[in-house]
């Protein structure tokens, strides 16, 4: 109530002629009811994910916990289902799960296959009404998958370009120990894409060392450039694959942005800029402003990440030029074109309890009685607006902080037909994070001791707060712990959404050790900041969205004859096998219908078919997850410069593996001679083909699954192959039990060639299917349709031992992930407990809490404890 006072108080206070006074308040009252009903039509959700550390190893345990709020930072009410992918950088879906949502929050767990590469993976999580708003809303975390043994090599690389681009590749290779690989021959290969630019052969000296020198190609194209070291040992068959990431200061990209969007004639301009490296990332950089005269007109020089501003007054008929001091040349970049007619908006917030808003006016556009309408919004809510009318060239605005909450405010400028004229993005930061405060029993302990946690969490005014709260703990031995500056709660939720492309160390601009985070902000908004919303949407007639929001796992579909023309209240049967569920209902006047109040379980196999057989059949709706685009940039490999840190966590997997292998007490038996043949296993026929469950989830053409003869054929041209098809170990029809049935019923397909001379042409394929219900009977084949959902997963319990005096022996614990509890919920004085051992290897812990009260406050906080070692008891 107290913000709709406010903000009607704003419009009473506009700017507008008596003539224009009525029609102004009239549309302006419009303009902000039309965006504020875009947000009712369609609310934004906004996730973040804390997971317990930032990269894994193979045969690890990925846990997470995912908080699905709304605009507000209030649990979504659009949203009961949320999709995790983790994704490899061939950009295949390695693993996506359906969690259930429960008043906004969820936690899980992927199990990391050794099966898989290690490599560069993404983590990504959205629902299906968040699909509306484009990937950039979705949450995505770039993260590393190591191997869990020592059997691969670690470089050291230093990438340097001459004057004559002729790139030399400084190399060093050593094992997980860091013992040189001396002495060994190595086939080389410079490739960029599928090309292959330069090859050779190369021995690395007495210390690992190598170094490979090749000359650019005049063009490049915009593959990735990188380097094969193959090992010429046959037995290891080791490579590496070392990006080749040129820097060349003469790359360097710059752009310049002027605040509000334009350089105007005769009006003061403020003008962003940023400078891009060859790799992508934000560099510094220097120089001057020359008008077409060669007279120098302003300086600048980037703060942080290659951002920063400088200011000049643009003339009618001149154009602009950057001069950049970029390595051992001078670097010319065109500014945007300087134009006659326009509006300008400038906004400073640097005074702590107001912002400035100052709009500046060309004289063709002065005196006209044409209204514009300025407009506040933030969390996808119109908080501000004001009327203007340009009867003065300059005009200024006062607007108090506290009308809007902590987070990002898009300032618009709307002419009187709603047409954005300008606008500027600014970021108000009303310090009203909560204060998570973790205390622990003692600062210093020693192995195996016993840890007592405590969380007290506070609100901006000192009230105690109700909330959930995930909390990690990480041996820094083998962690390199989130850094203070990488992304968390605060930089996701307010600011990722609405910023355009990648942000460097996001958590800089919340971290107060840096004094010029404010300021830093600002320039990334002037630079990188973008709007959302297409502002034609909020004044368009409403439109369906795509993709509805799905608050629980429901089967939805439609019936119709052959003719594909709906048929109208007739009877639909669900039945499913294991559990028995057997449900009925009828389609609308459109031909729908819907199952909901479904069990959800990991695993179910659903048939849904007519209630009358004759000419009607039935289609489901069913889910689609949305492709995945490519990372715009050649991640490093984990083996490359590798951090200490990172190689000491997959030693200790290492070590850990192999004393559990060697565990136990072992005898030593005497030498015992066996003297006989050699017993020579058969050799296993050859398998042509084998899917498995996922693969067959996933095999379809278009929205319809494959049958099964389809899926045999799509990879193998059979002909009148004699066939032999056995389902969970009973014999089928051939051909025609392949033709009737397809790949949502079964879990399982592997196809192998026999050899016998009995069978026509000598050869034959055996197919064994495992089904869905074990039990070789299937239901696919029958009217209707088989619809196998994506399960829902279920989180597993973080394993934490418990150590006694009577316990202490056994084996070294080397965890990573001392700690993990996802729910963490504090009482009502504000408090949470929690309690886990150390494990035995000496050091530092860092403790780390993110979370929210669910109702419009989030916070993080972070701690370091220390691990002793016990002492040497003495002889």
């Amino acid at each position: 109530m107290k913000k709709t006072i406010l903000v009607n108080l704003v419009i009473l206070c506009c700017a507008l002629t008596a003539s224009a006074q009525k029609t102004g308040h009239t549309n302006l009252r419009g303009i902000m009811a039309a965006i504020d009903s875009l947000h009712r039509r369609k609310p934004a959700e906004k996730i973040y994910m804390q997971m317990d550390k930032p990269y894994y190893a193979l045969g690890d345990t990925l846990r997470f916990k995912a908080y699905v709020l709304d605009e507000a930072l209030m649990a979504s009410s659009s949203s009961g289902l949320l999709y995790v992918e983790l994704i490899n950088d061939s950009s295949k879906v390695c693993k996506r799960q359906t969690l259930l949502l429960i008043s906004g929050i969820a936690w899980g767990d992927i199990v990391i296959k050794n099966t898989w590469n290690p490599g560069n993976y993404t983590l990504r999580a959205y629902t299906n009404w968040l699909r509306n708003f484009g990937e950039n809303y979705f949450f995505s975390k770039q993260l590393n998958i190591i191997p869990a043994n020592n059997q691969y090599w670690l470089v050291n690389n230093k990438l340097t370009v001459d004057k004559d681009k002729n790139v030399n590749l400084a190399l060093q290779f050593s094992d997980l120990a860091h013992k040189s690989i001396g002495a060994r021959n190595m086939r080389l290969h410079i490739l960029q894409g599928t090309s292959t630019l330069f090859r050779n052969k190369a021995q690395t000296d007495i210390n690992g060392k190598m170094d490979v020198k090749f000359a650019l190609p005049e063009k490049l194209s915009g593959h990735p450039l990188y380097l094969l070291a193959e090992d010429t040992v046959k037995k290891t068959q080791r490579k590496v694959i070392v990006p080749i990431q040129l820097n060349r200061p003469e790359n360097t990209d710059v752009q310049f942005m002027p605040e509000g969007g334009n350089m105007i004639a005769g009006i003061p301009a403020r003008i962003g800029f940023k400078a891009i490296s060859e790799n992508g990332m934000g560099v510094n950089i220097s120089g001057k402003i020359i008008n077409s005269k060669q007279q120098e007109v302003a300086t600048f020089k980037s703060a942080h990440k290659g951002m920063g501003l400088f200011e000049l007054i643009p003339q009618t008929g001149e154009s602009y030029t950057a001069k950049i001091i970029l390595g051992d040349s001078i670097k010319s970049y065109t500014l945007p074109p300087v134009i006659t007619s326009g509006i300008s908006l400038r906004v400073d917030s640097k005074n702590d309890d107001s912002l400035e808003v100052i709009l500046h006016a060309t004289g063709d556009l002065l005196n006209t009685a044409s209204p514009y309408y300025i407009i506040g919004q933030t969390r996808d809510k119109a908080l501000y607006g004001a009327g203007i009318v340009f009867n003065t060239a300059e005009i200024h605005k006062k607007i108090a902080k506290n009308v809007f909450p902590t987070g990002v405010v898009k300032f618009v400028l709307f002419d009187a037909s709603n047409c954005p004229v300008t606008q500027r993005m600014v970021f108000i930061d009303r310090n009203d994070l909560l204060n998570i405060n973790i205390a622990t029993n003692k600062e210093n302990y020693l192995p195996r001791d016993s840890i007592g946690a405590q969380l007290t969490v506070i609100d901006a005014t000192g009230k105690p707060v109700q909330g959930t709260f995930s909390f990690s703990v990480t041996d820094n031995n083998q962690v390199n712990p989130f850094d203070k500056d990488a992304e968390n709660i605060a930089s996701t939720l307010l600011l990722n959404p609405d910023i355009k492309g990648n942000i460097e160390d996001p958590g800089y601009y919340f971290n107060k050790e840096h004094a010029d985070r404010l300021s830093a902000l600002d320039n990334l908004l002037l630079t990188q900041g973008w709007t959302g919303y297409d502002w034609n949407q909020a004044f368009a007639p409403a439109v369906k969205p795509e993709y509805e929001a799905e608050m629980e796992f429901k089967v939805k579909g439609r019936a119709s004859n052959i003719f594909n023309k709906a048929i109208p209240y007739t009877p639909v049967m669900l039945m499913s096998l294991r559990p028995q569920i057997f449900m009925t209902t009828q389609t609308d006047k459109a031909g729908l219908f819907t199952f909901s109040g479904l069990p959800l379980l990991d695993t179910i196999n659903f048939h849904i078919q007519p209630g009358r057989k004759f000419n009607v059949g039935v289609t489901i709706d069913e889910f689609y997850p949305p492709e995945f685009t490519p990372l715009n940039y050649q991640p490093v490999p984990w083996y490359i410069n590798s951090d200490s840190t990172m190689v000491s966590y997959v030693n200790n997997r290492q070590i850990a593996r192999d004393e559990i292998y060697n565990a136990g007490k072992t005898k030593l038996l005497q030498e015992v001679q066996i003297k006989g043949k050699k017993y020579i296993p058969p050799t296993p026929p050859p398998v042509l083909l084998q899917f498995n469950e996922e693969e067959l989830r996933n095999a379809r053409t278009g929205k319809k699954p494959l049958s099964l003869w389809a899926l045999l054929n799509q990879k193998e041209k059979l002909g009148a192959m004699s066939l032999q098809v056995y389902v969970d170990g009973r014999r089928k029809p051939g051909y025609g039990w392949l033709y009737q049935n397809n790949t949502e019923d079964i879990k399982g397909f592997r196809a192998v060639k026999i050899y016998d001379d009995k069978l026509p042409g000598g050869v034959g394929l055996q197919i064994m299917i495992s089904s869905n219900t074990g039990t070789g009977d299937v239901i696919s084949g029958t009217e209707g349709y088989a619809f196998r959902p994506m399960p829902i997963s279920w989180p597993h319990r973080f394993y934490s031992p418990r150590y006694t005096a009577a316990n202490t022996a056994g084996f070294m614990d080397r965890r990573s992930t001392i700690f993990w509890e996802p729910d963490m919920v504090t009482d009502s004085i504000g408090t949470a407990k929690a309690s886990f051992y150390a494990a035995d290897i000496p050091g530092t812990y860092t403790l780390i809490v993110e979370g929210a009260d669910m109702n419009g406050n989030i916070g993080y906080a972070r701690k370091k404890i220390t691990i002793g070692s016990k002492p040497t008891a003495s002889k």
